[in-house]
């Protein structure tokens, strides 16, 4: 294993693996028949994509380090919170509705989809915020 990765890398890492996988469960959530009729939603797969792309950029861009990049470990969580919440924002009322009075097994399934797609975009905020503060490679100590 490279010894040279920092701290950073791994959760970059972590947190873009996560991102991938919010923004997958959500375009399966939005293909599922409860969901279906609310569509796509712009700001969530331009917000998870902008996040993505961020974190891609800081993980092959933190060794280089022009001043822009400095922004990059900001940009990812803040995007990721927009998605998350917005897509929570979406889902709630389908979800209250189906633990309520539409509660059968498609329903319960349509939900579950919508559940690992939230709880992995926040997680991966939460994550990027941690990954903001650490470098993406070590940094050699003068001994």
């Amino acid at each position: 294993m490279n010894k040279k990765l920092g701290k950073g890398m791994i959760t970059s890492c972590i947190t873009f693996i996560l991102a991938v996988v919010g923004f997958v469960a959500y375009i399966i959530n939005t293909n599922t028949a409860y969901f279906s009729n609310l569509g796509k939603n712009t700001t969530i797969i331009a917000s998870l994509a902008i996040a993505i792309v961020a974190l891609v950029l800081w993980m092959t861009l933190g060794d280089v380090s022009p001043s822009w990049t400095d922004i990059l470990p900001v940009i990812a969580p803040a995007c990721l919170f927009v998605g998350g919440i917005t897509l929570l924002n979406s889902r709630i009322n389908g979800m209250a509705a189906i633990m309520t009075f539409t509660n059968n097994a498609q329903n319960m399934s349509d939900m579950s989809s919508a559940v690992v797609a939230i709880a992995a975009i926040i997680v991966a905020a939460i994550v990027g915020i941690i990954s903001a503060f650490f470098d993406v490679k070590k940094v050699a100590e003068n001994k």
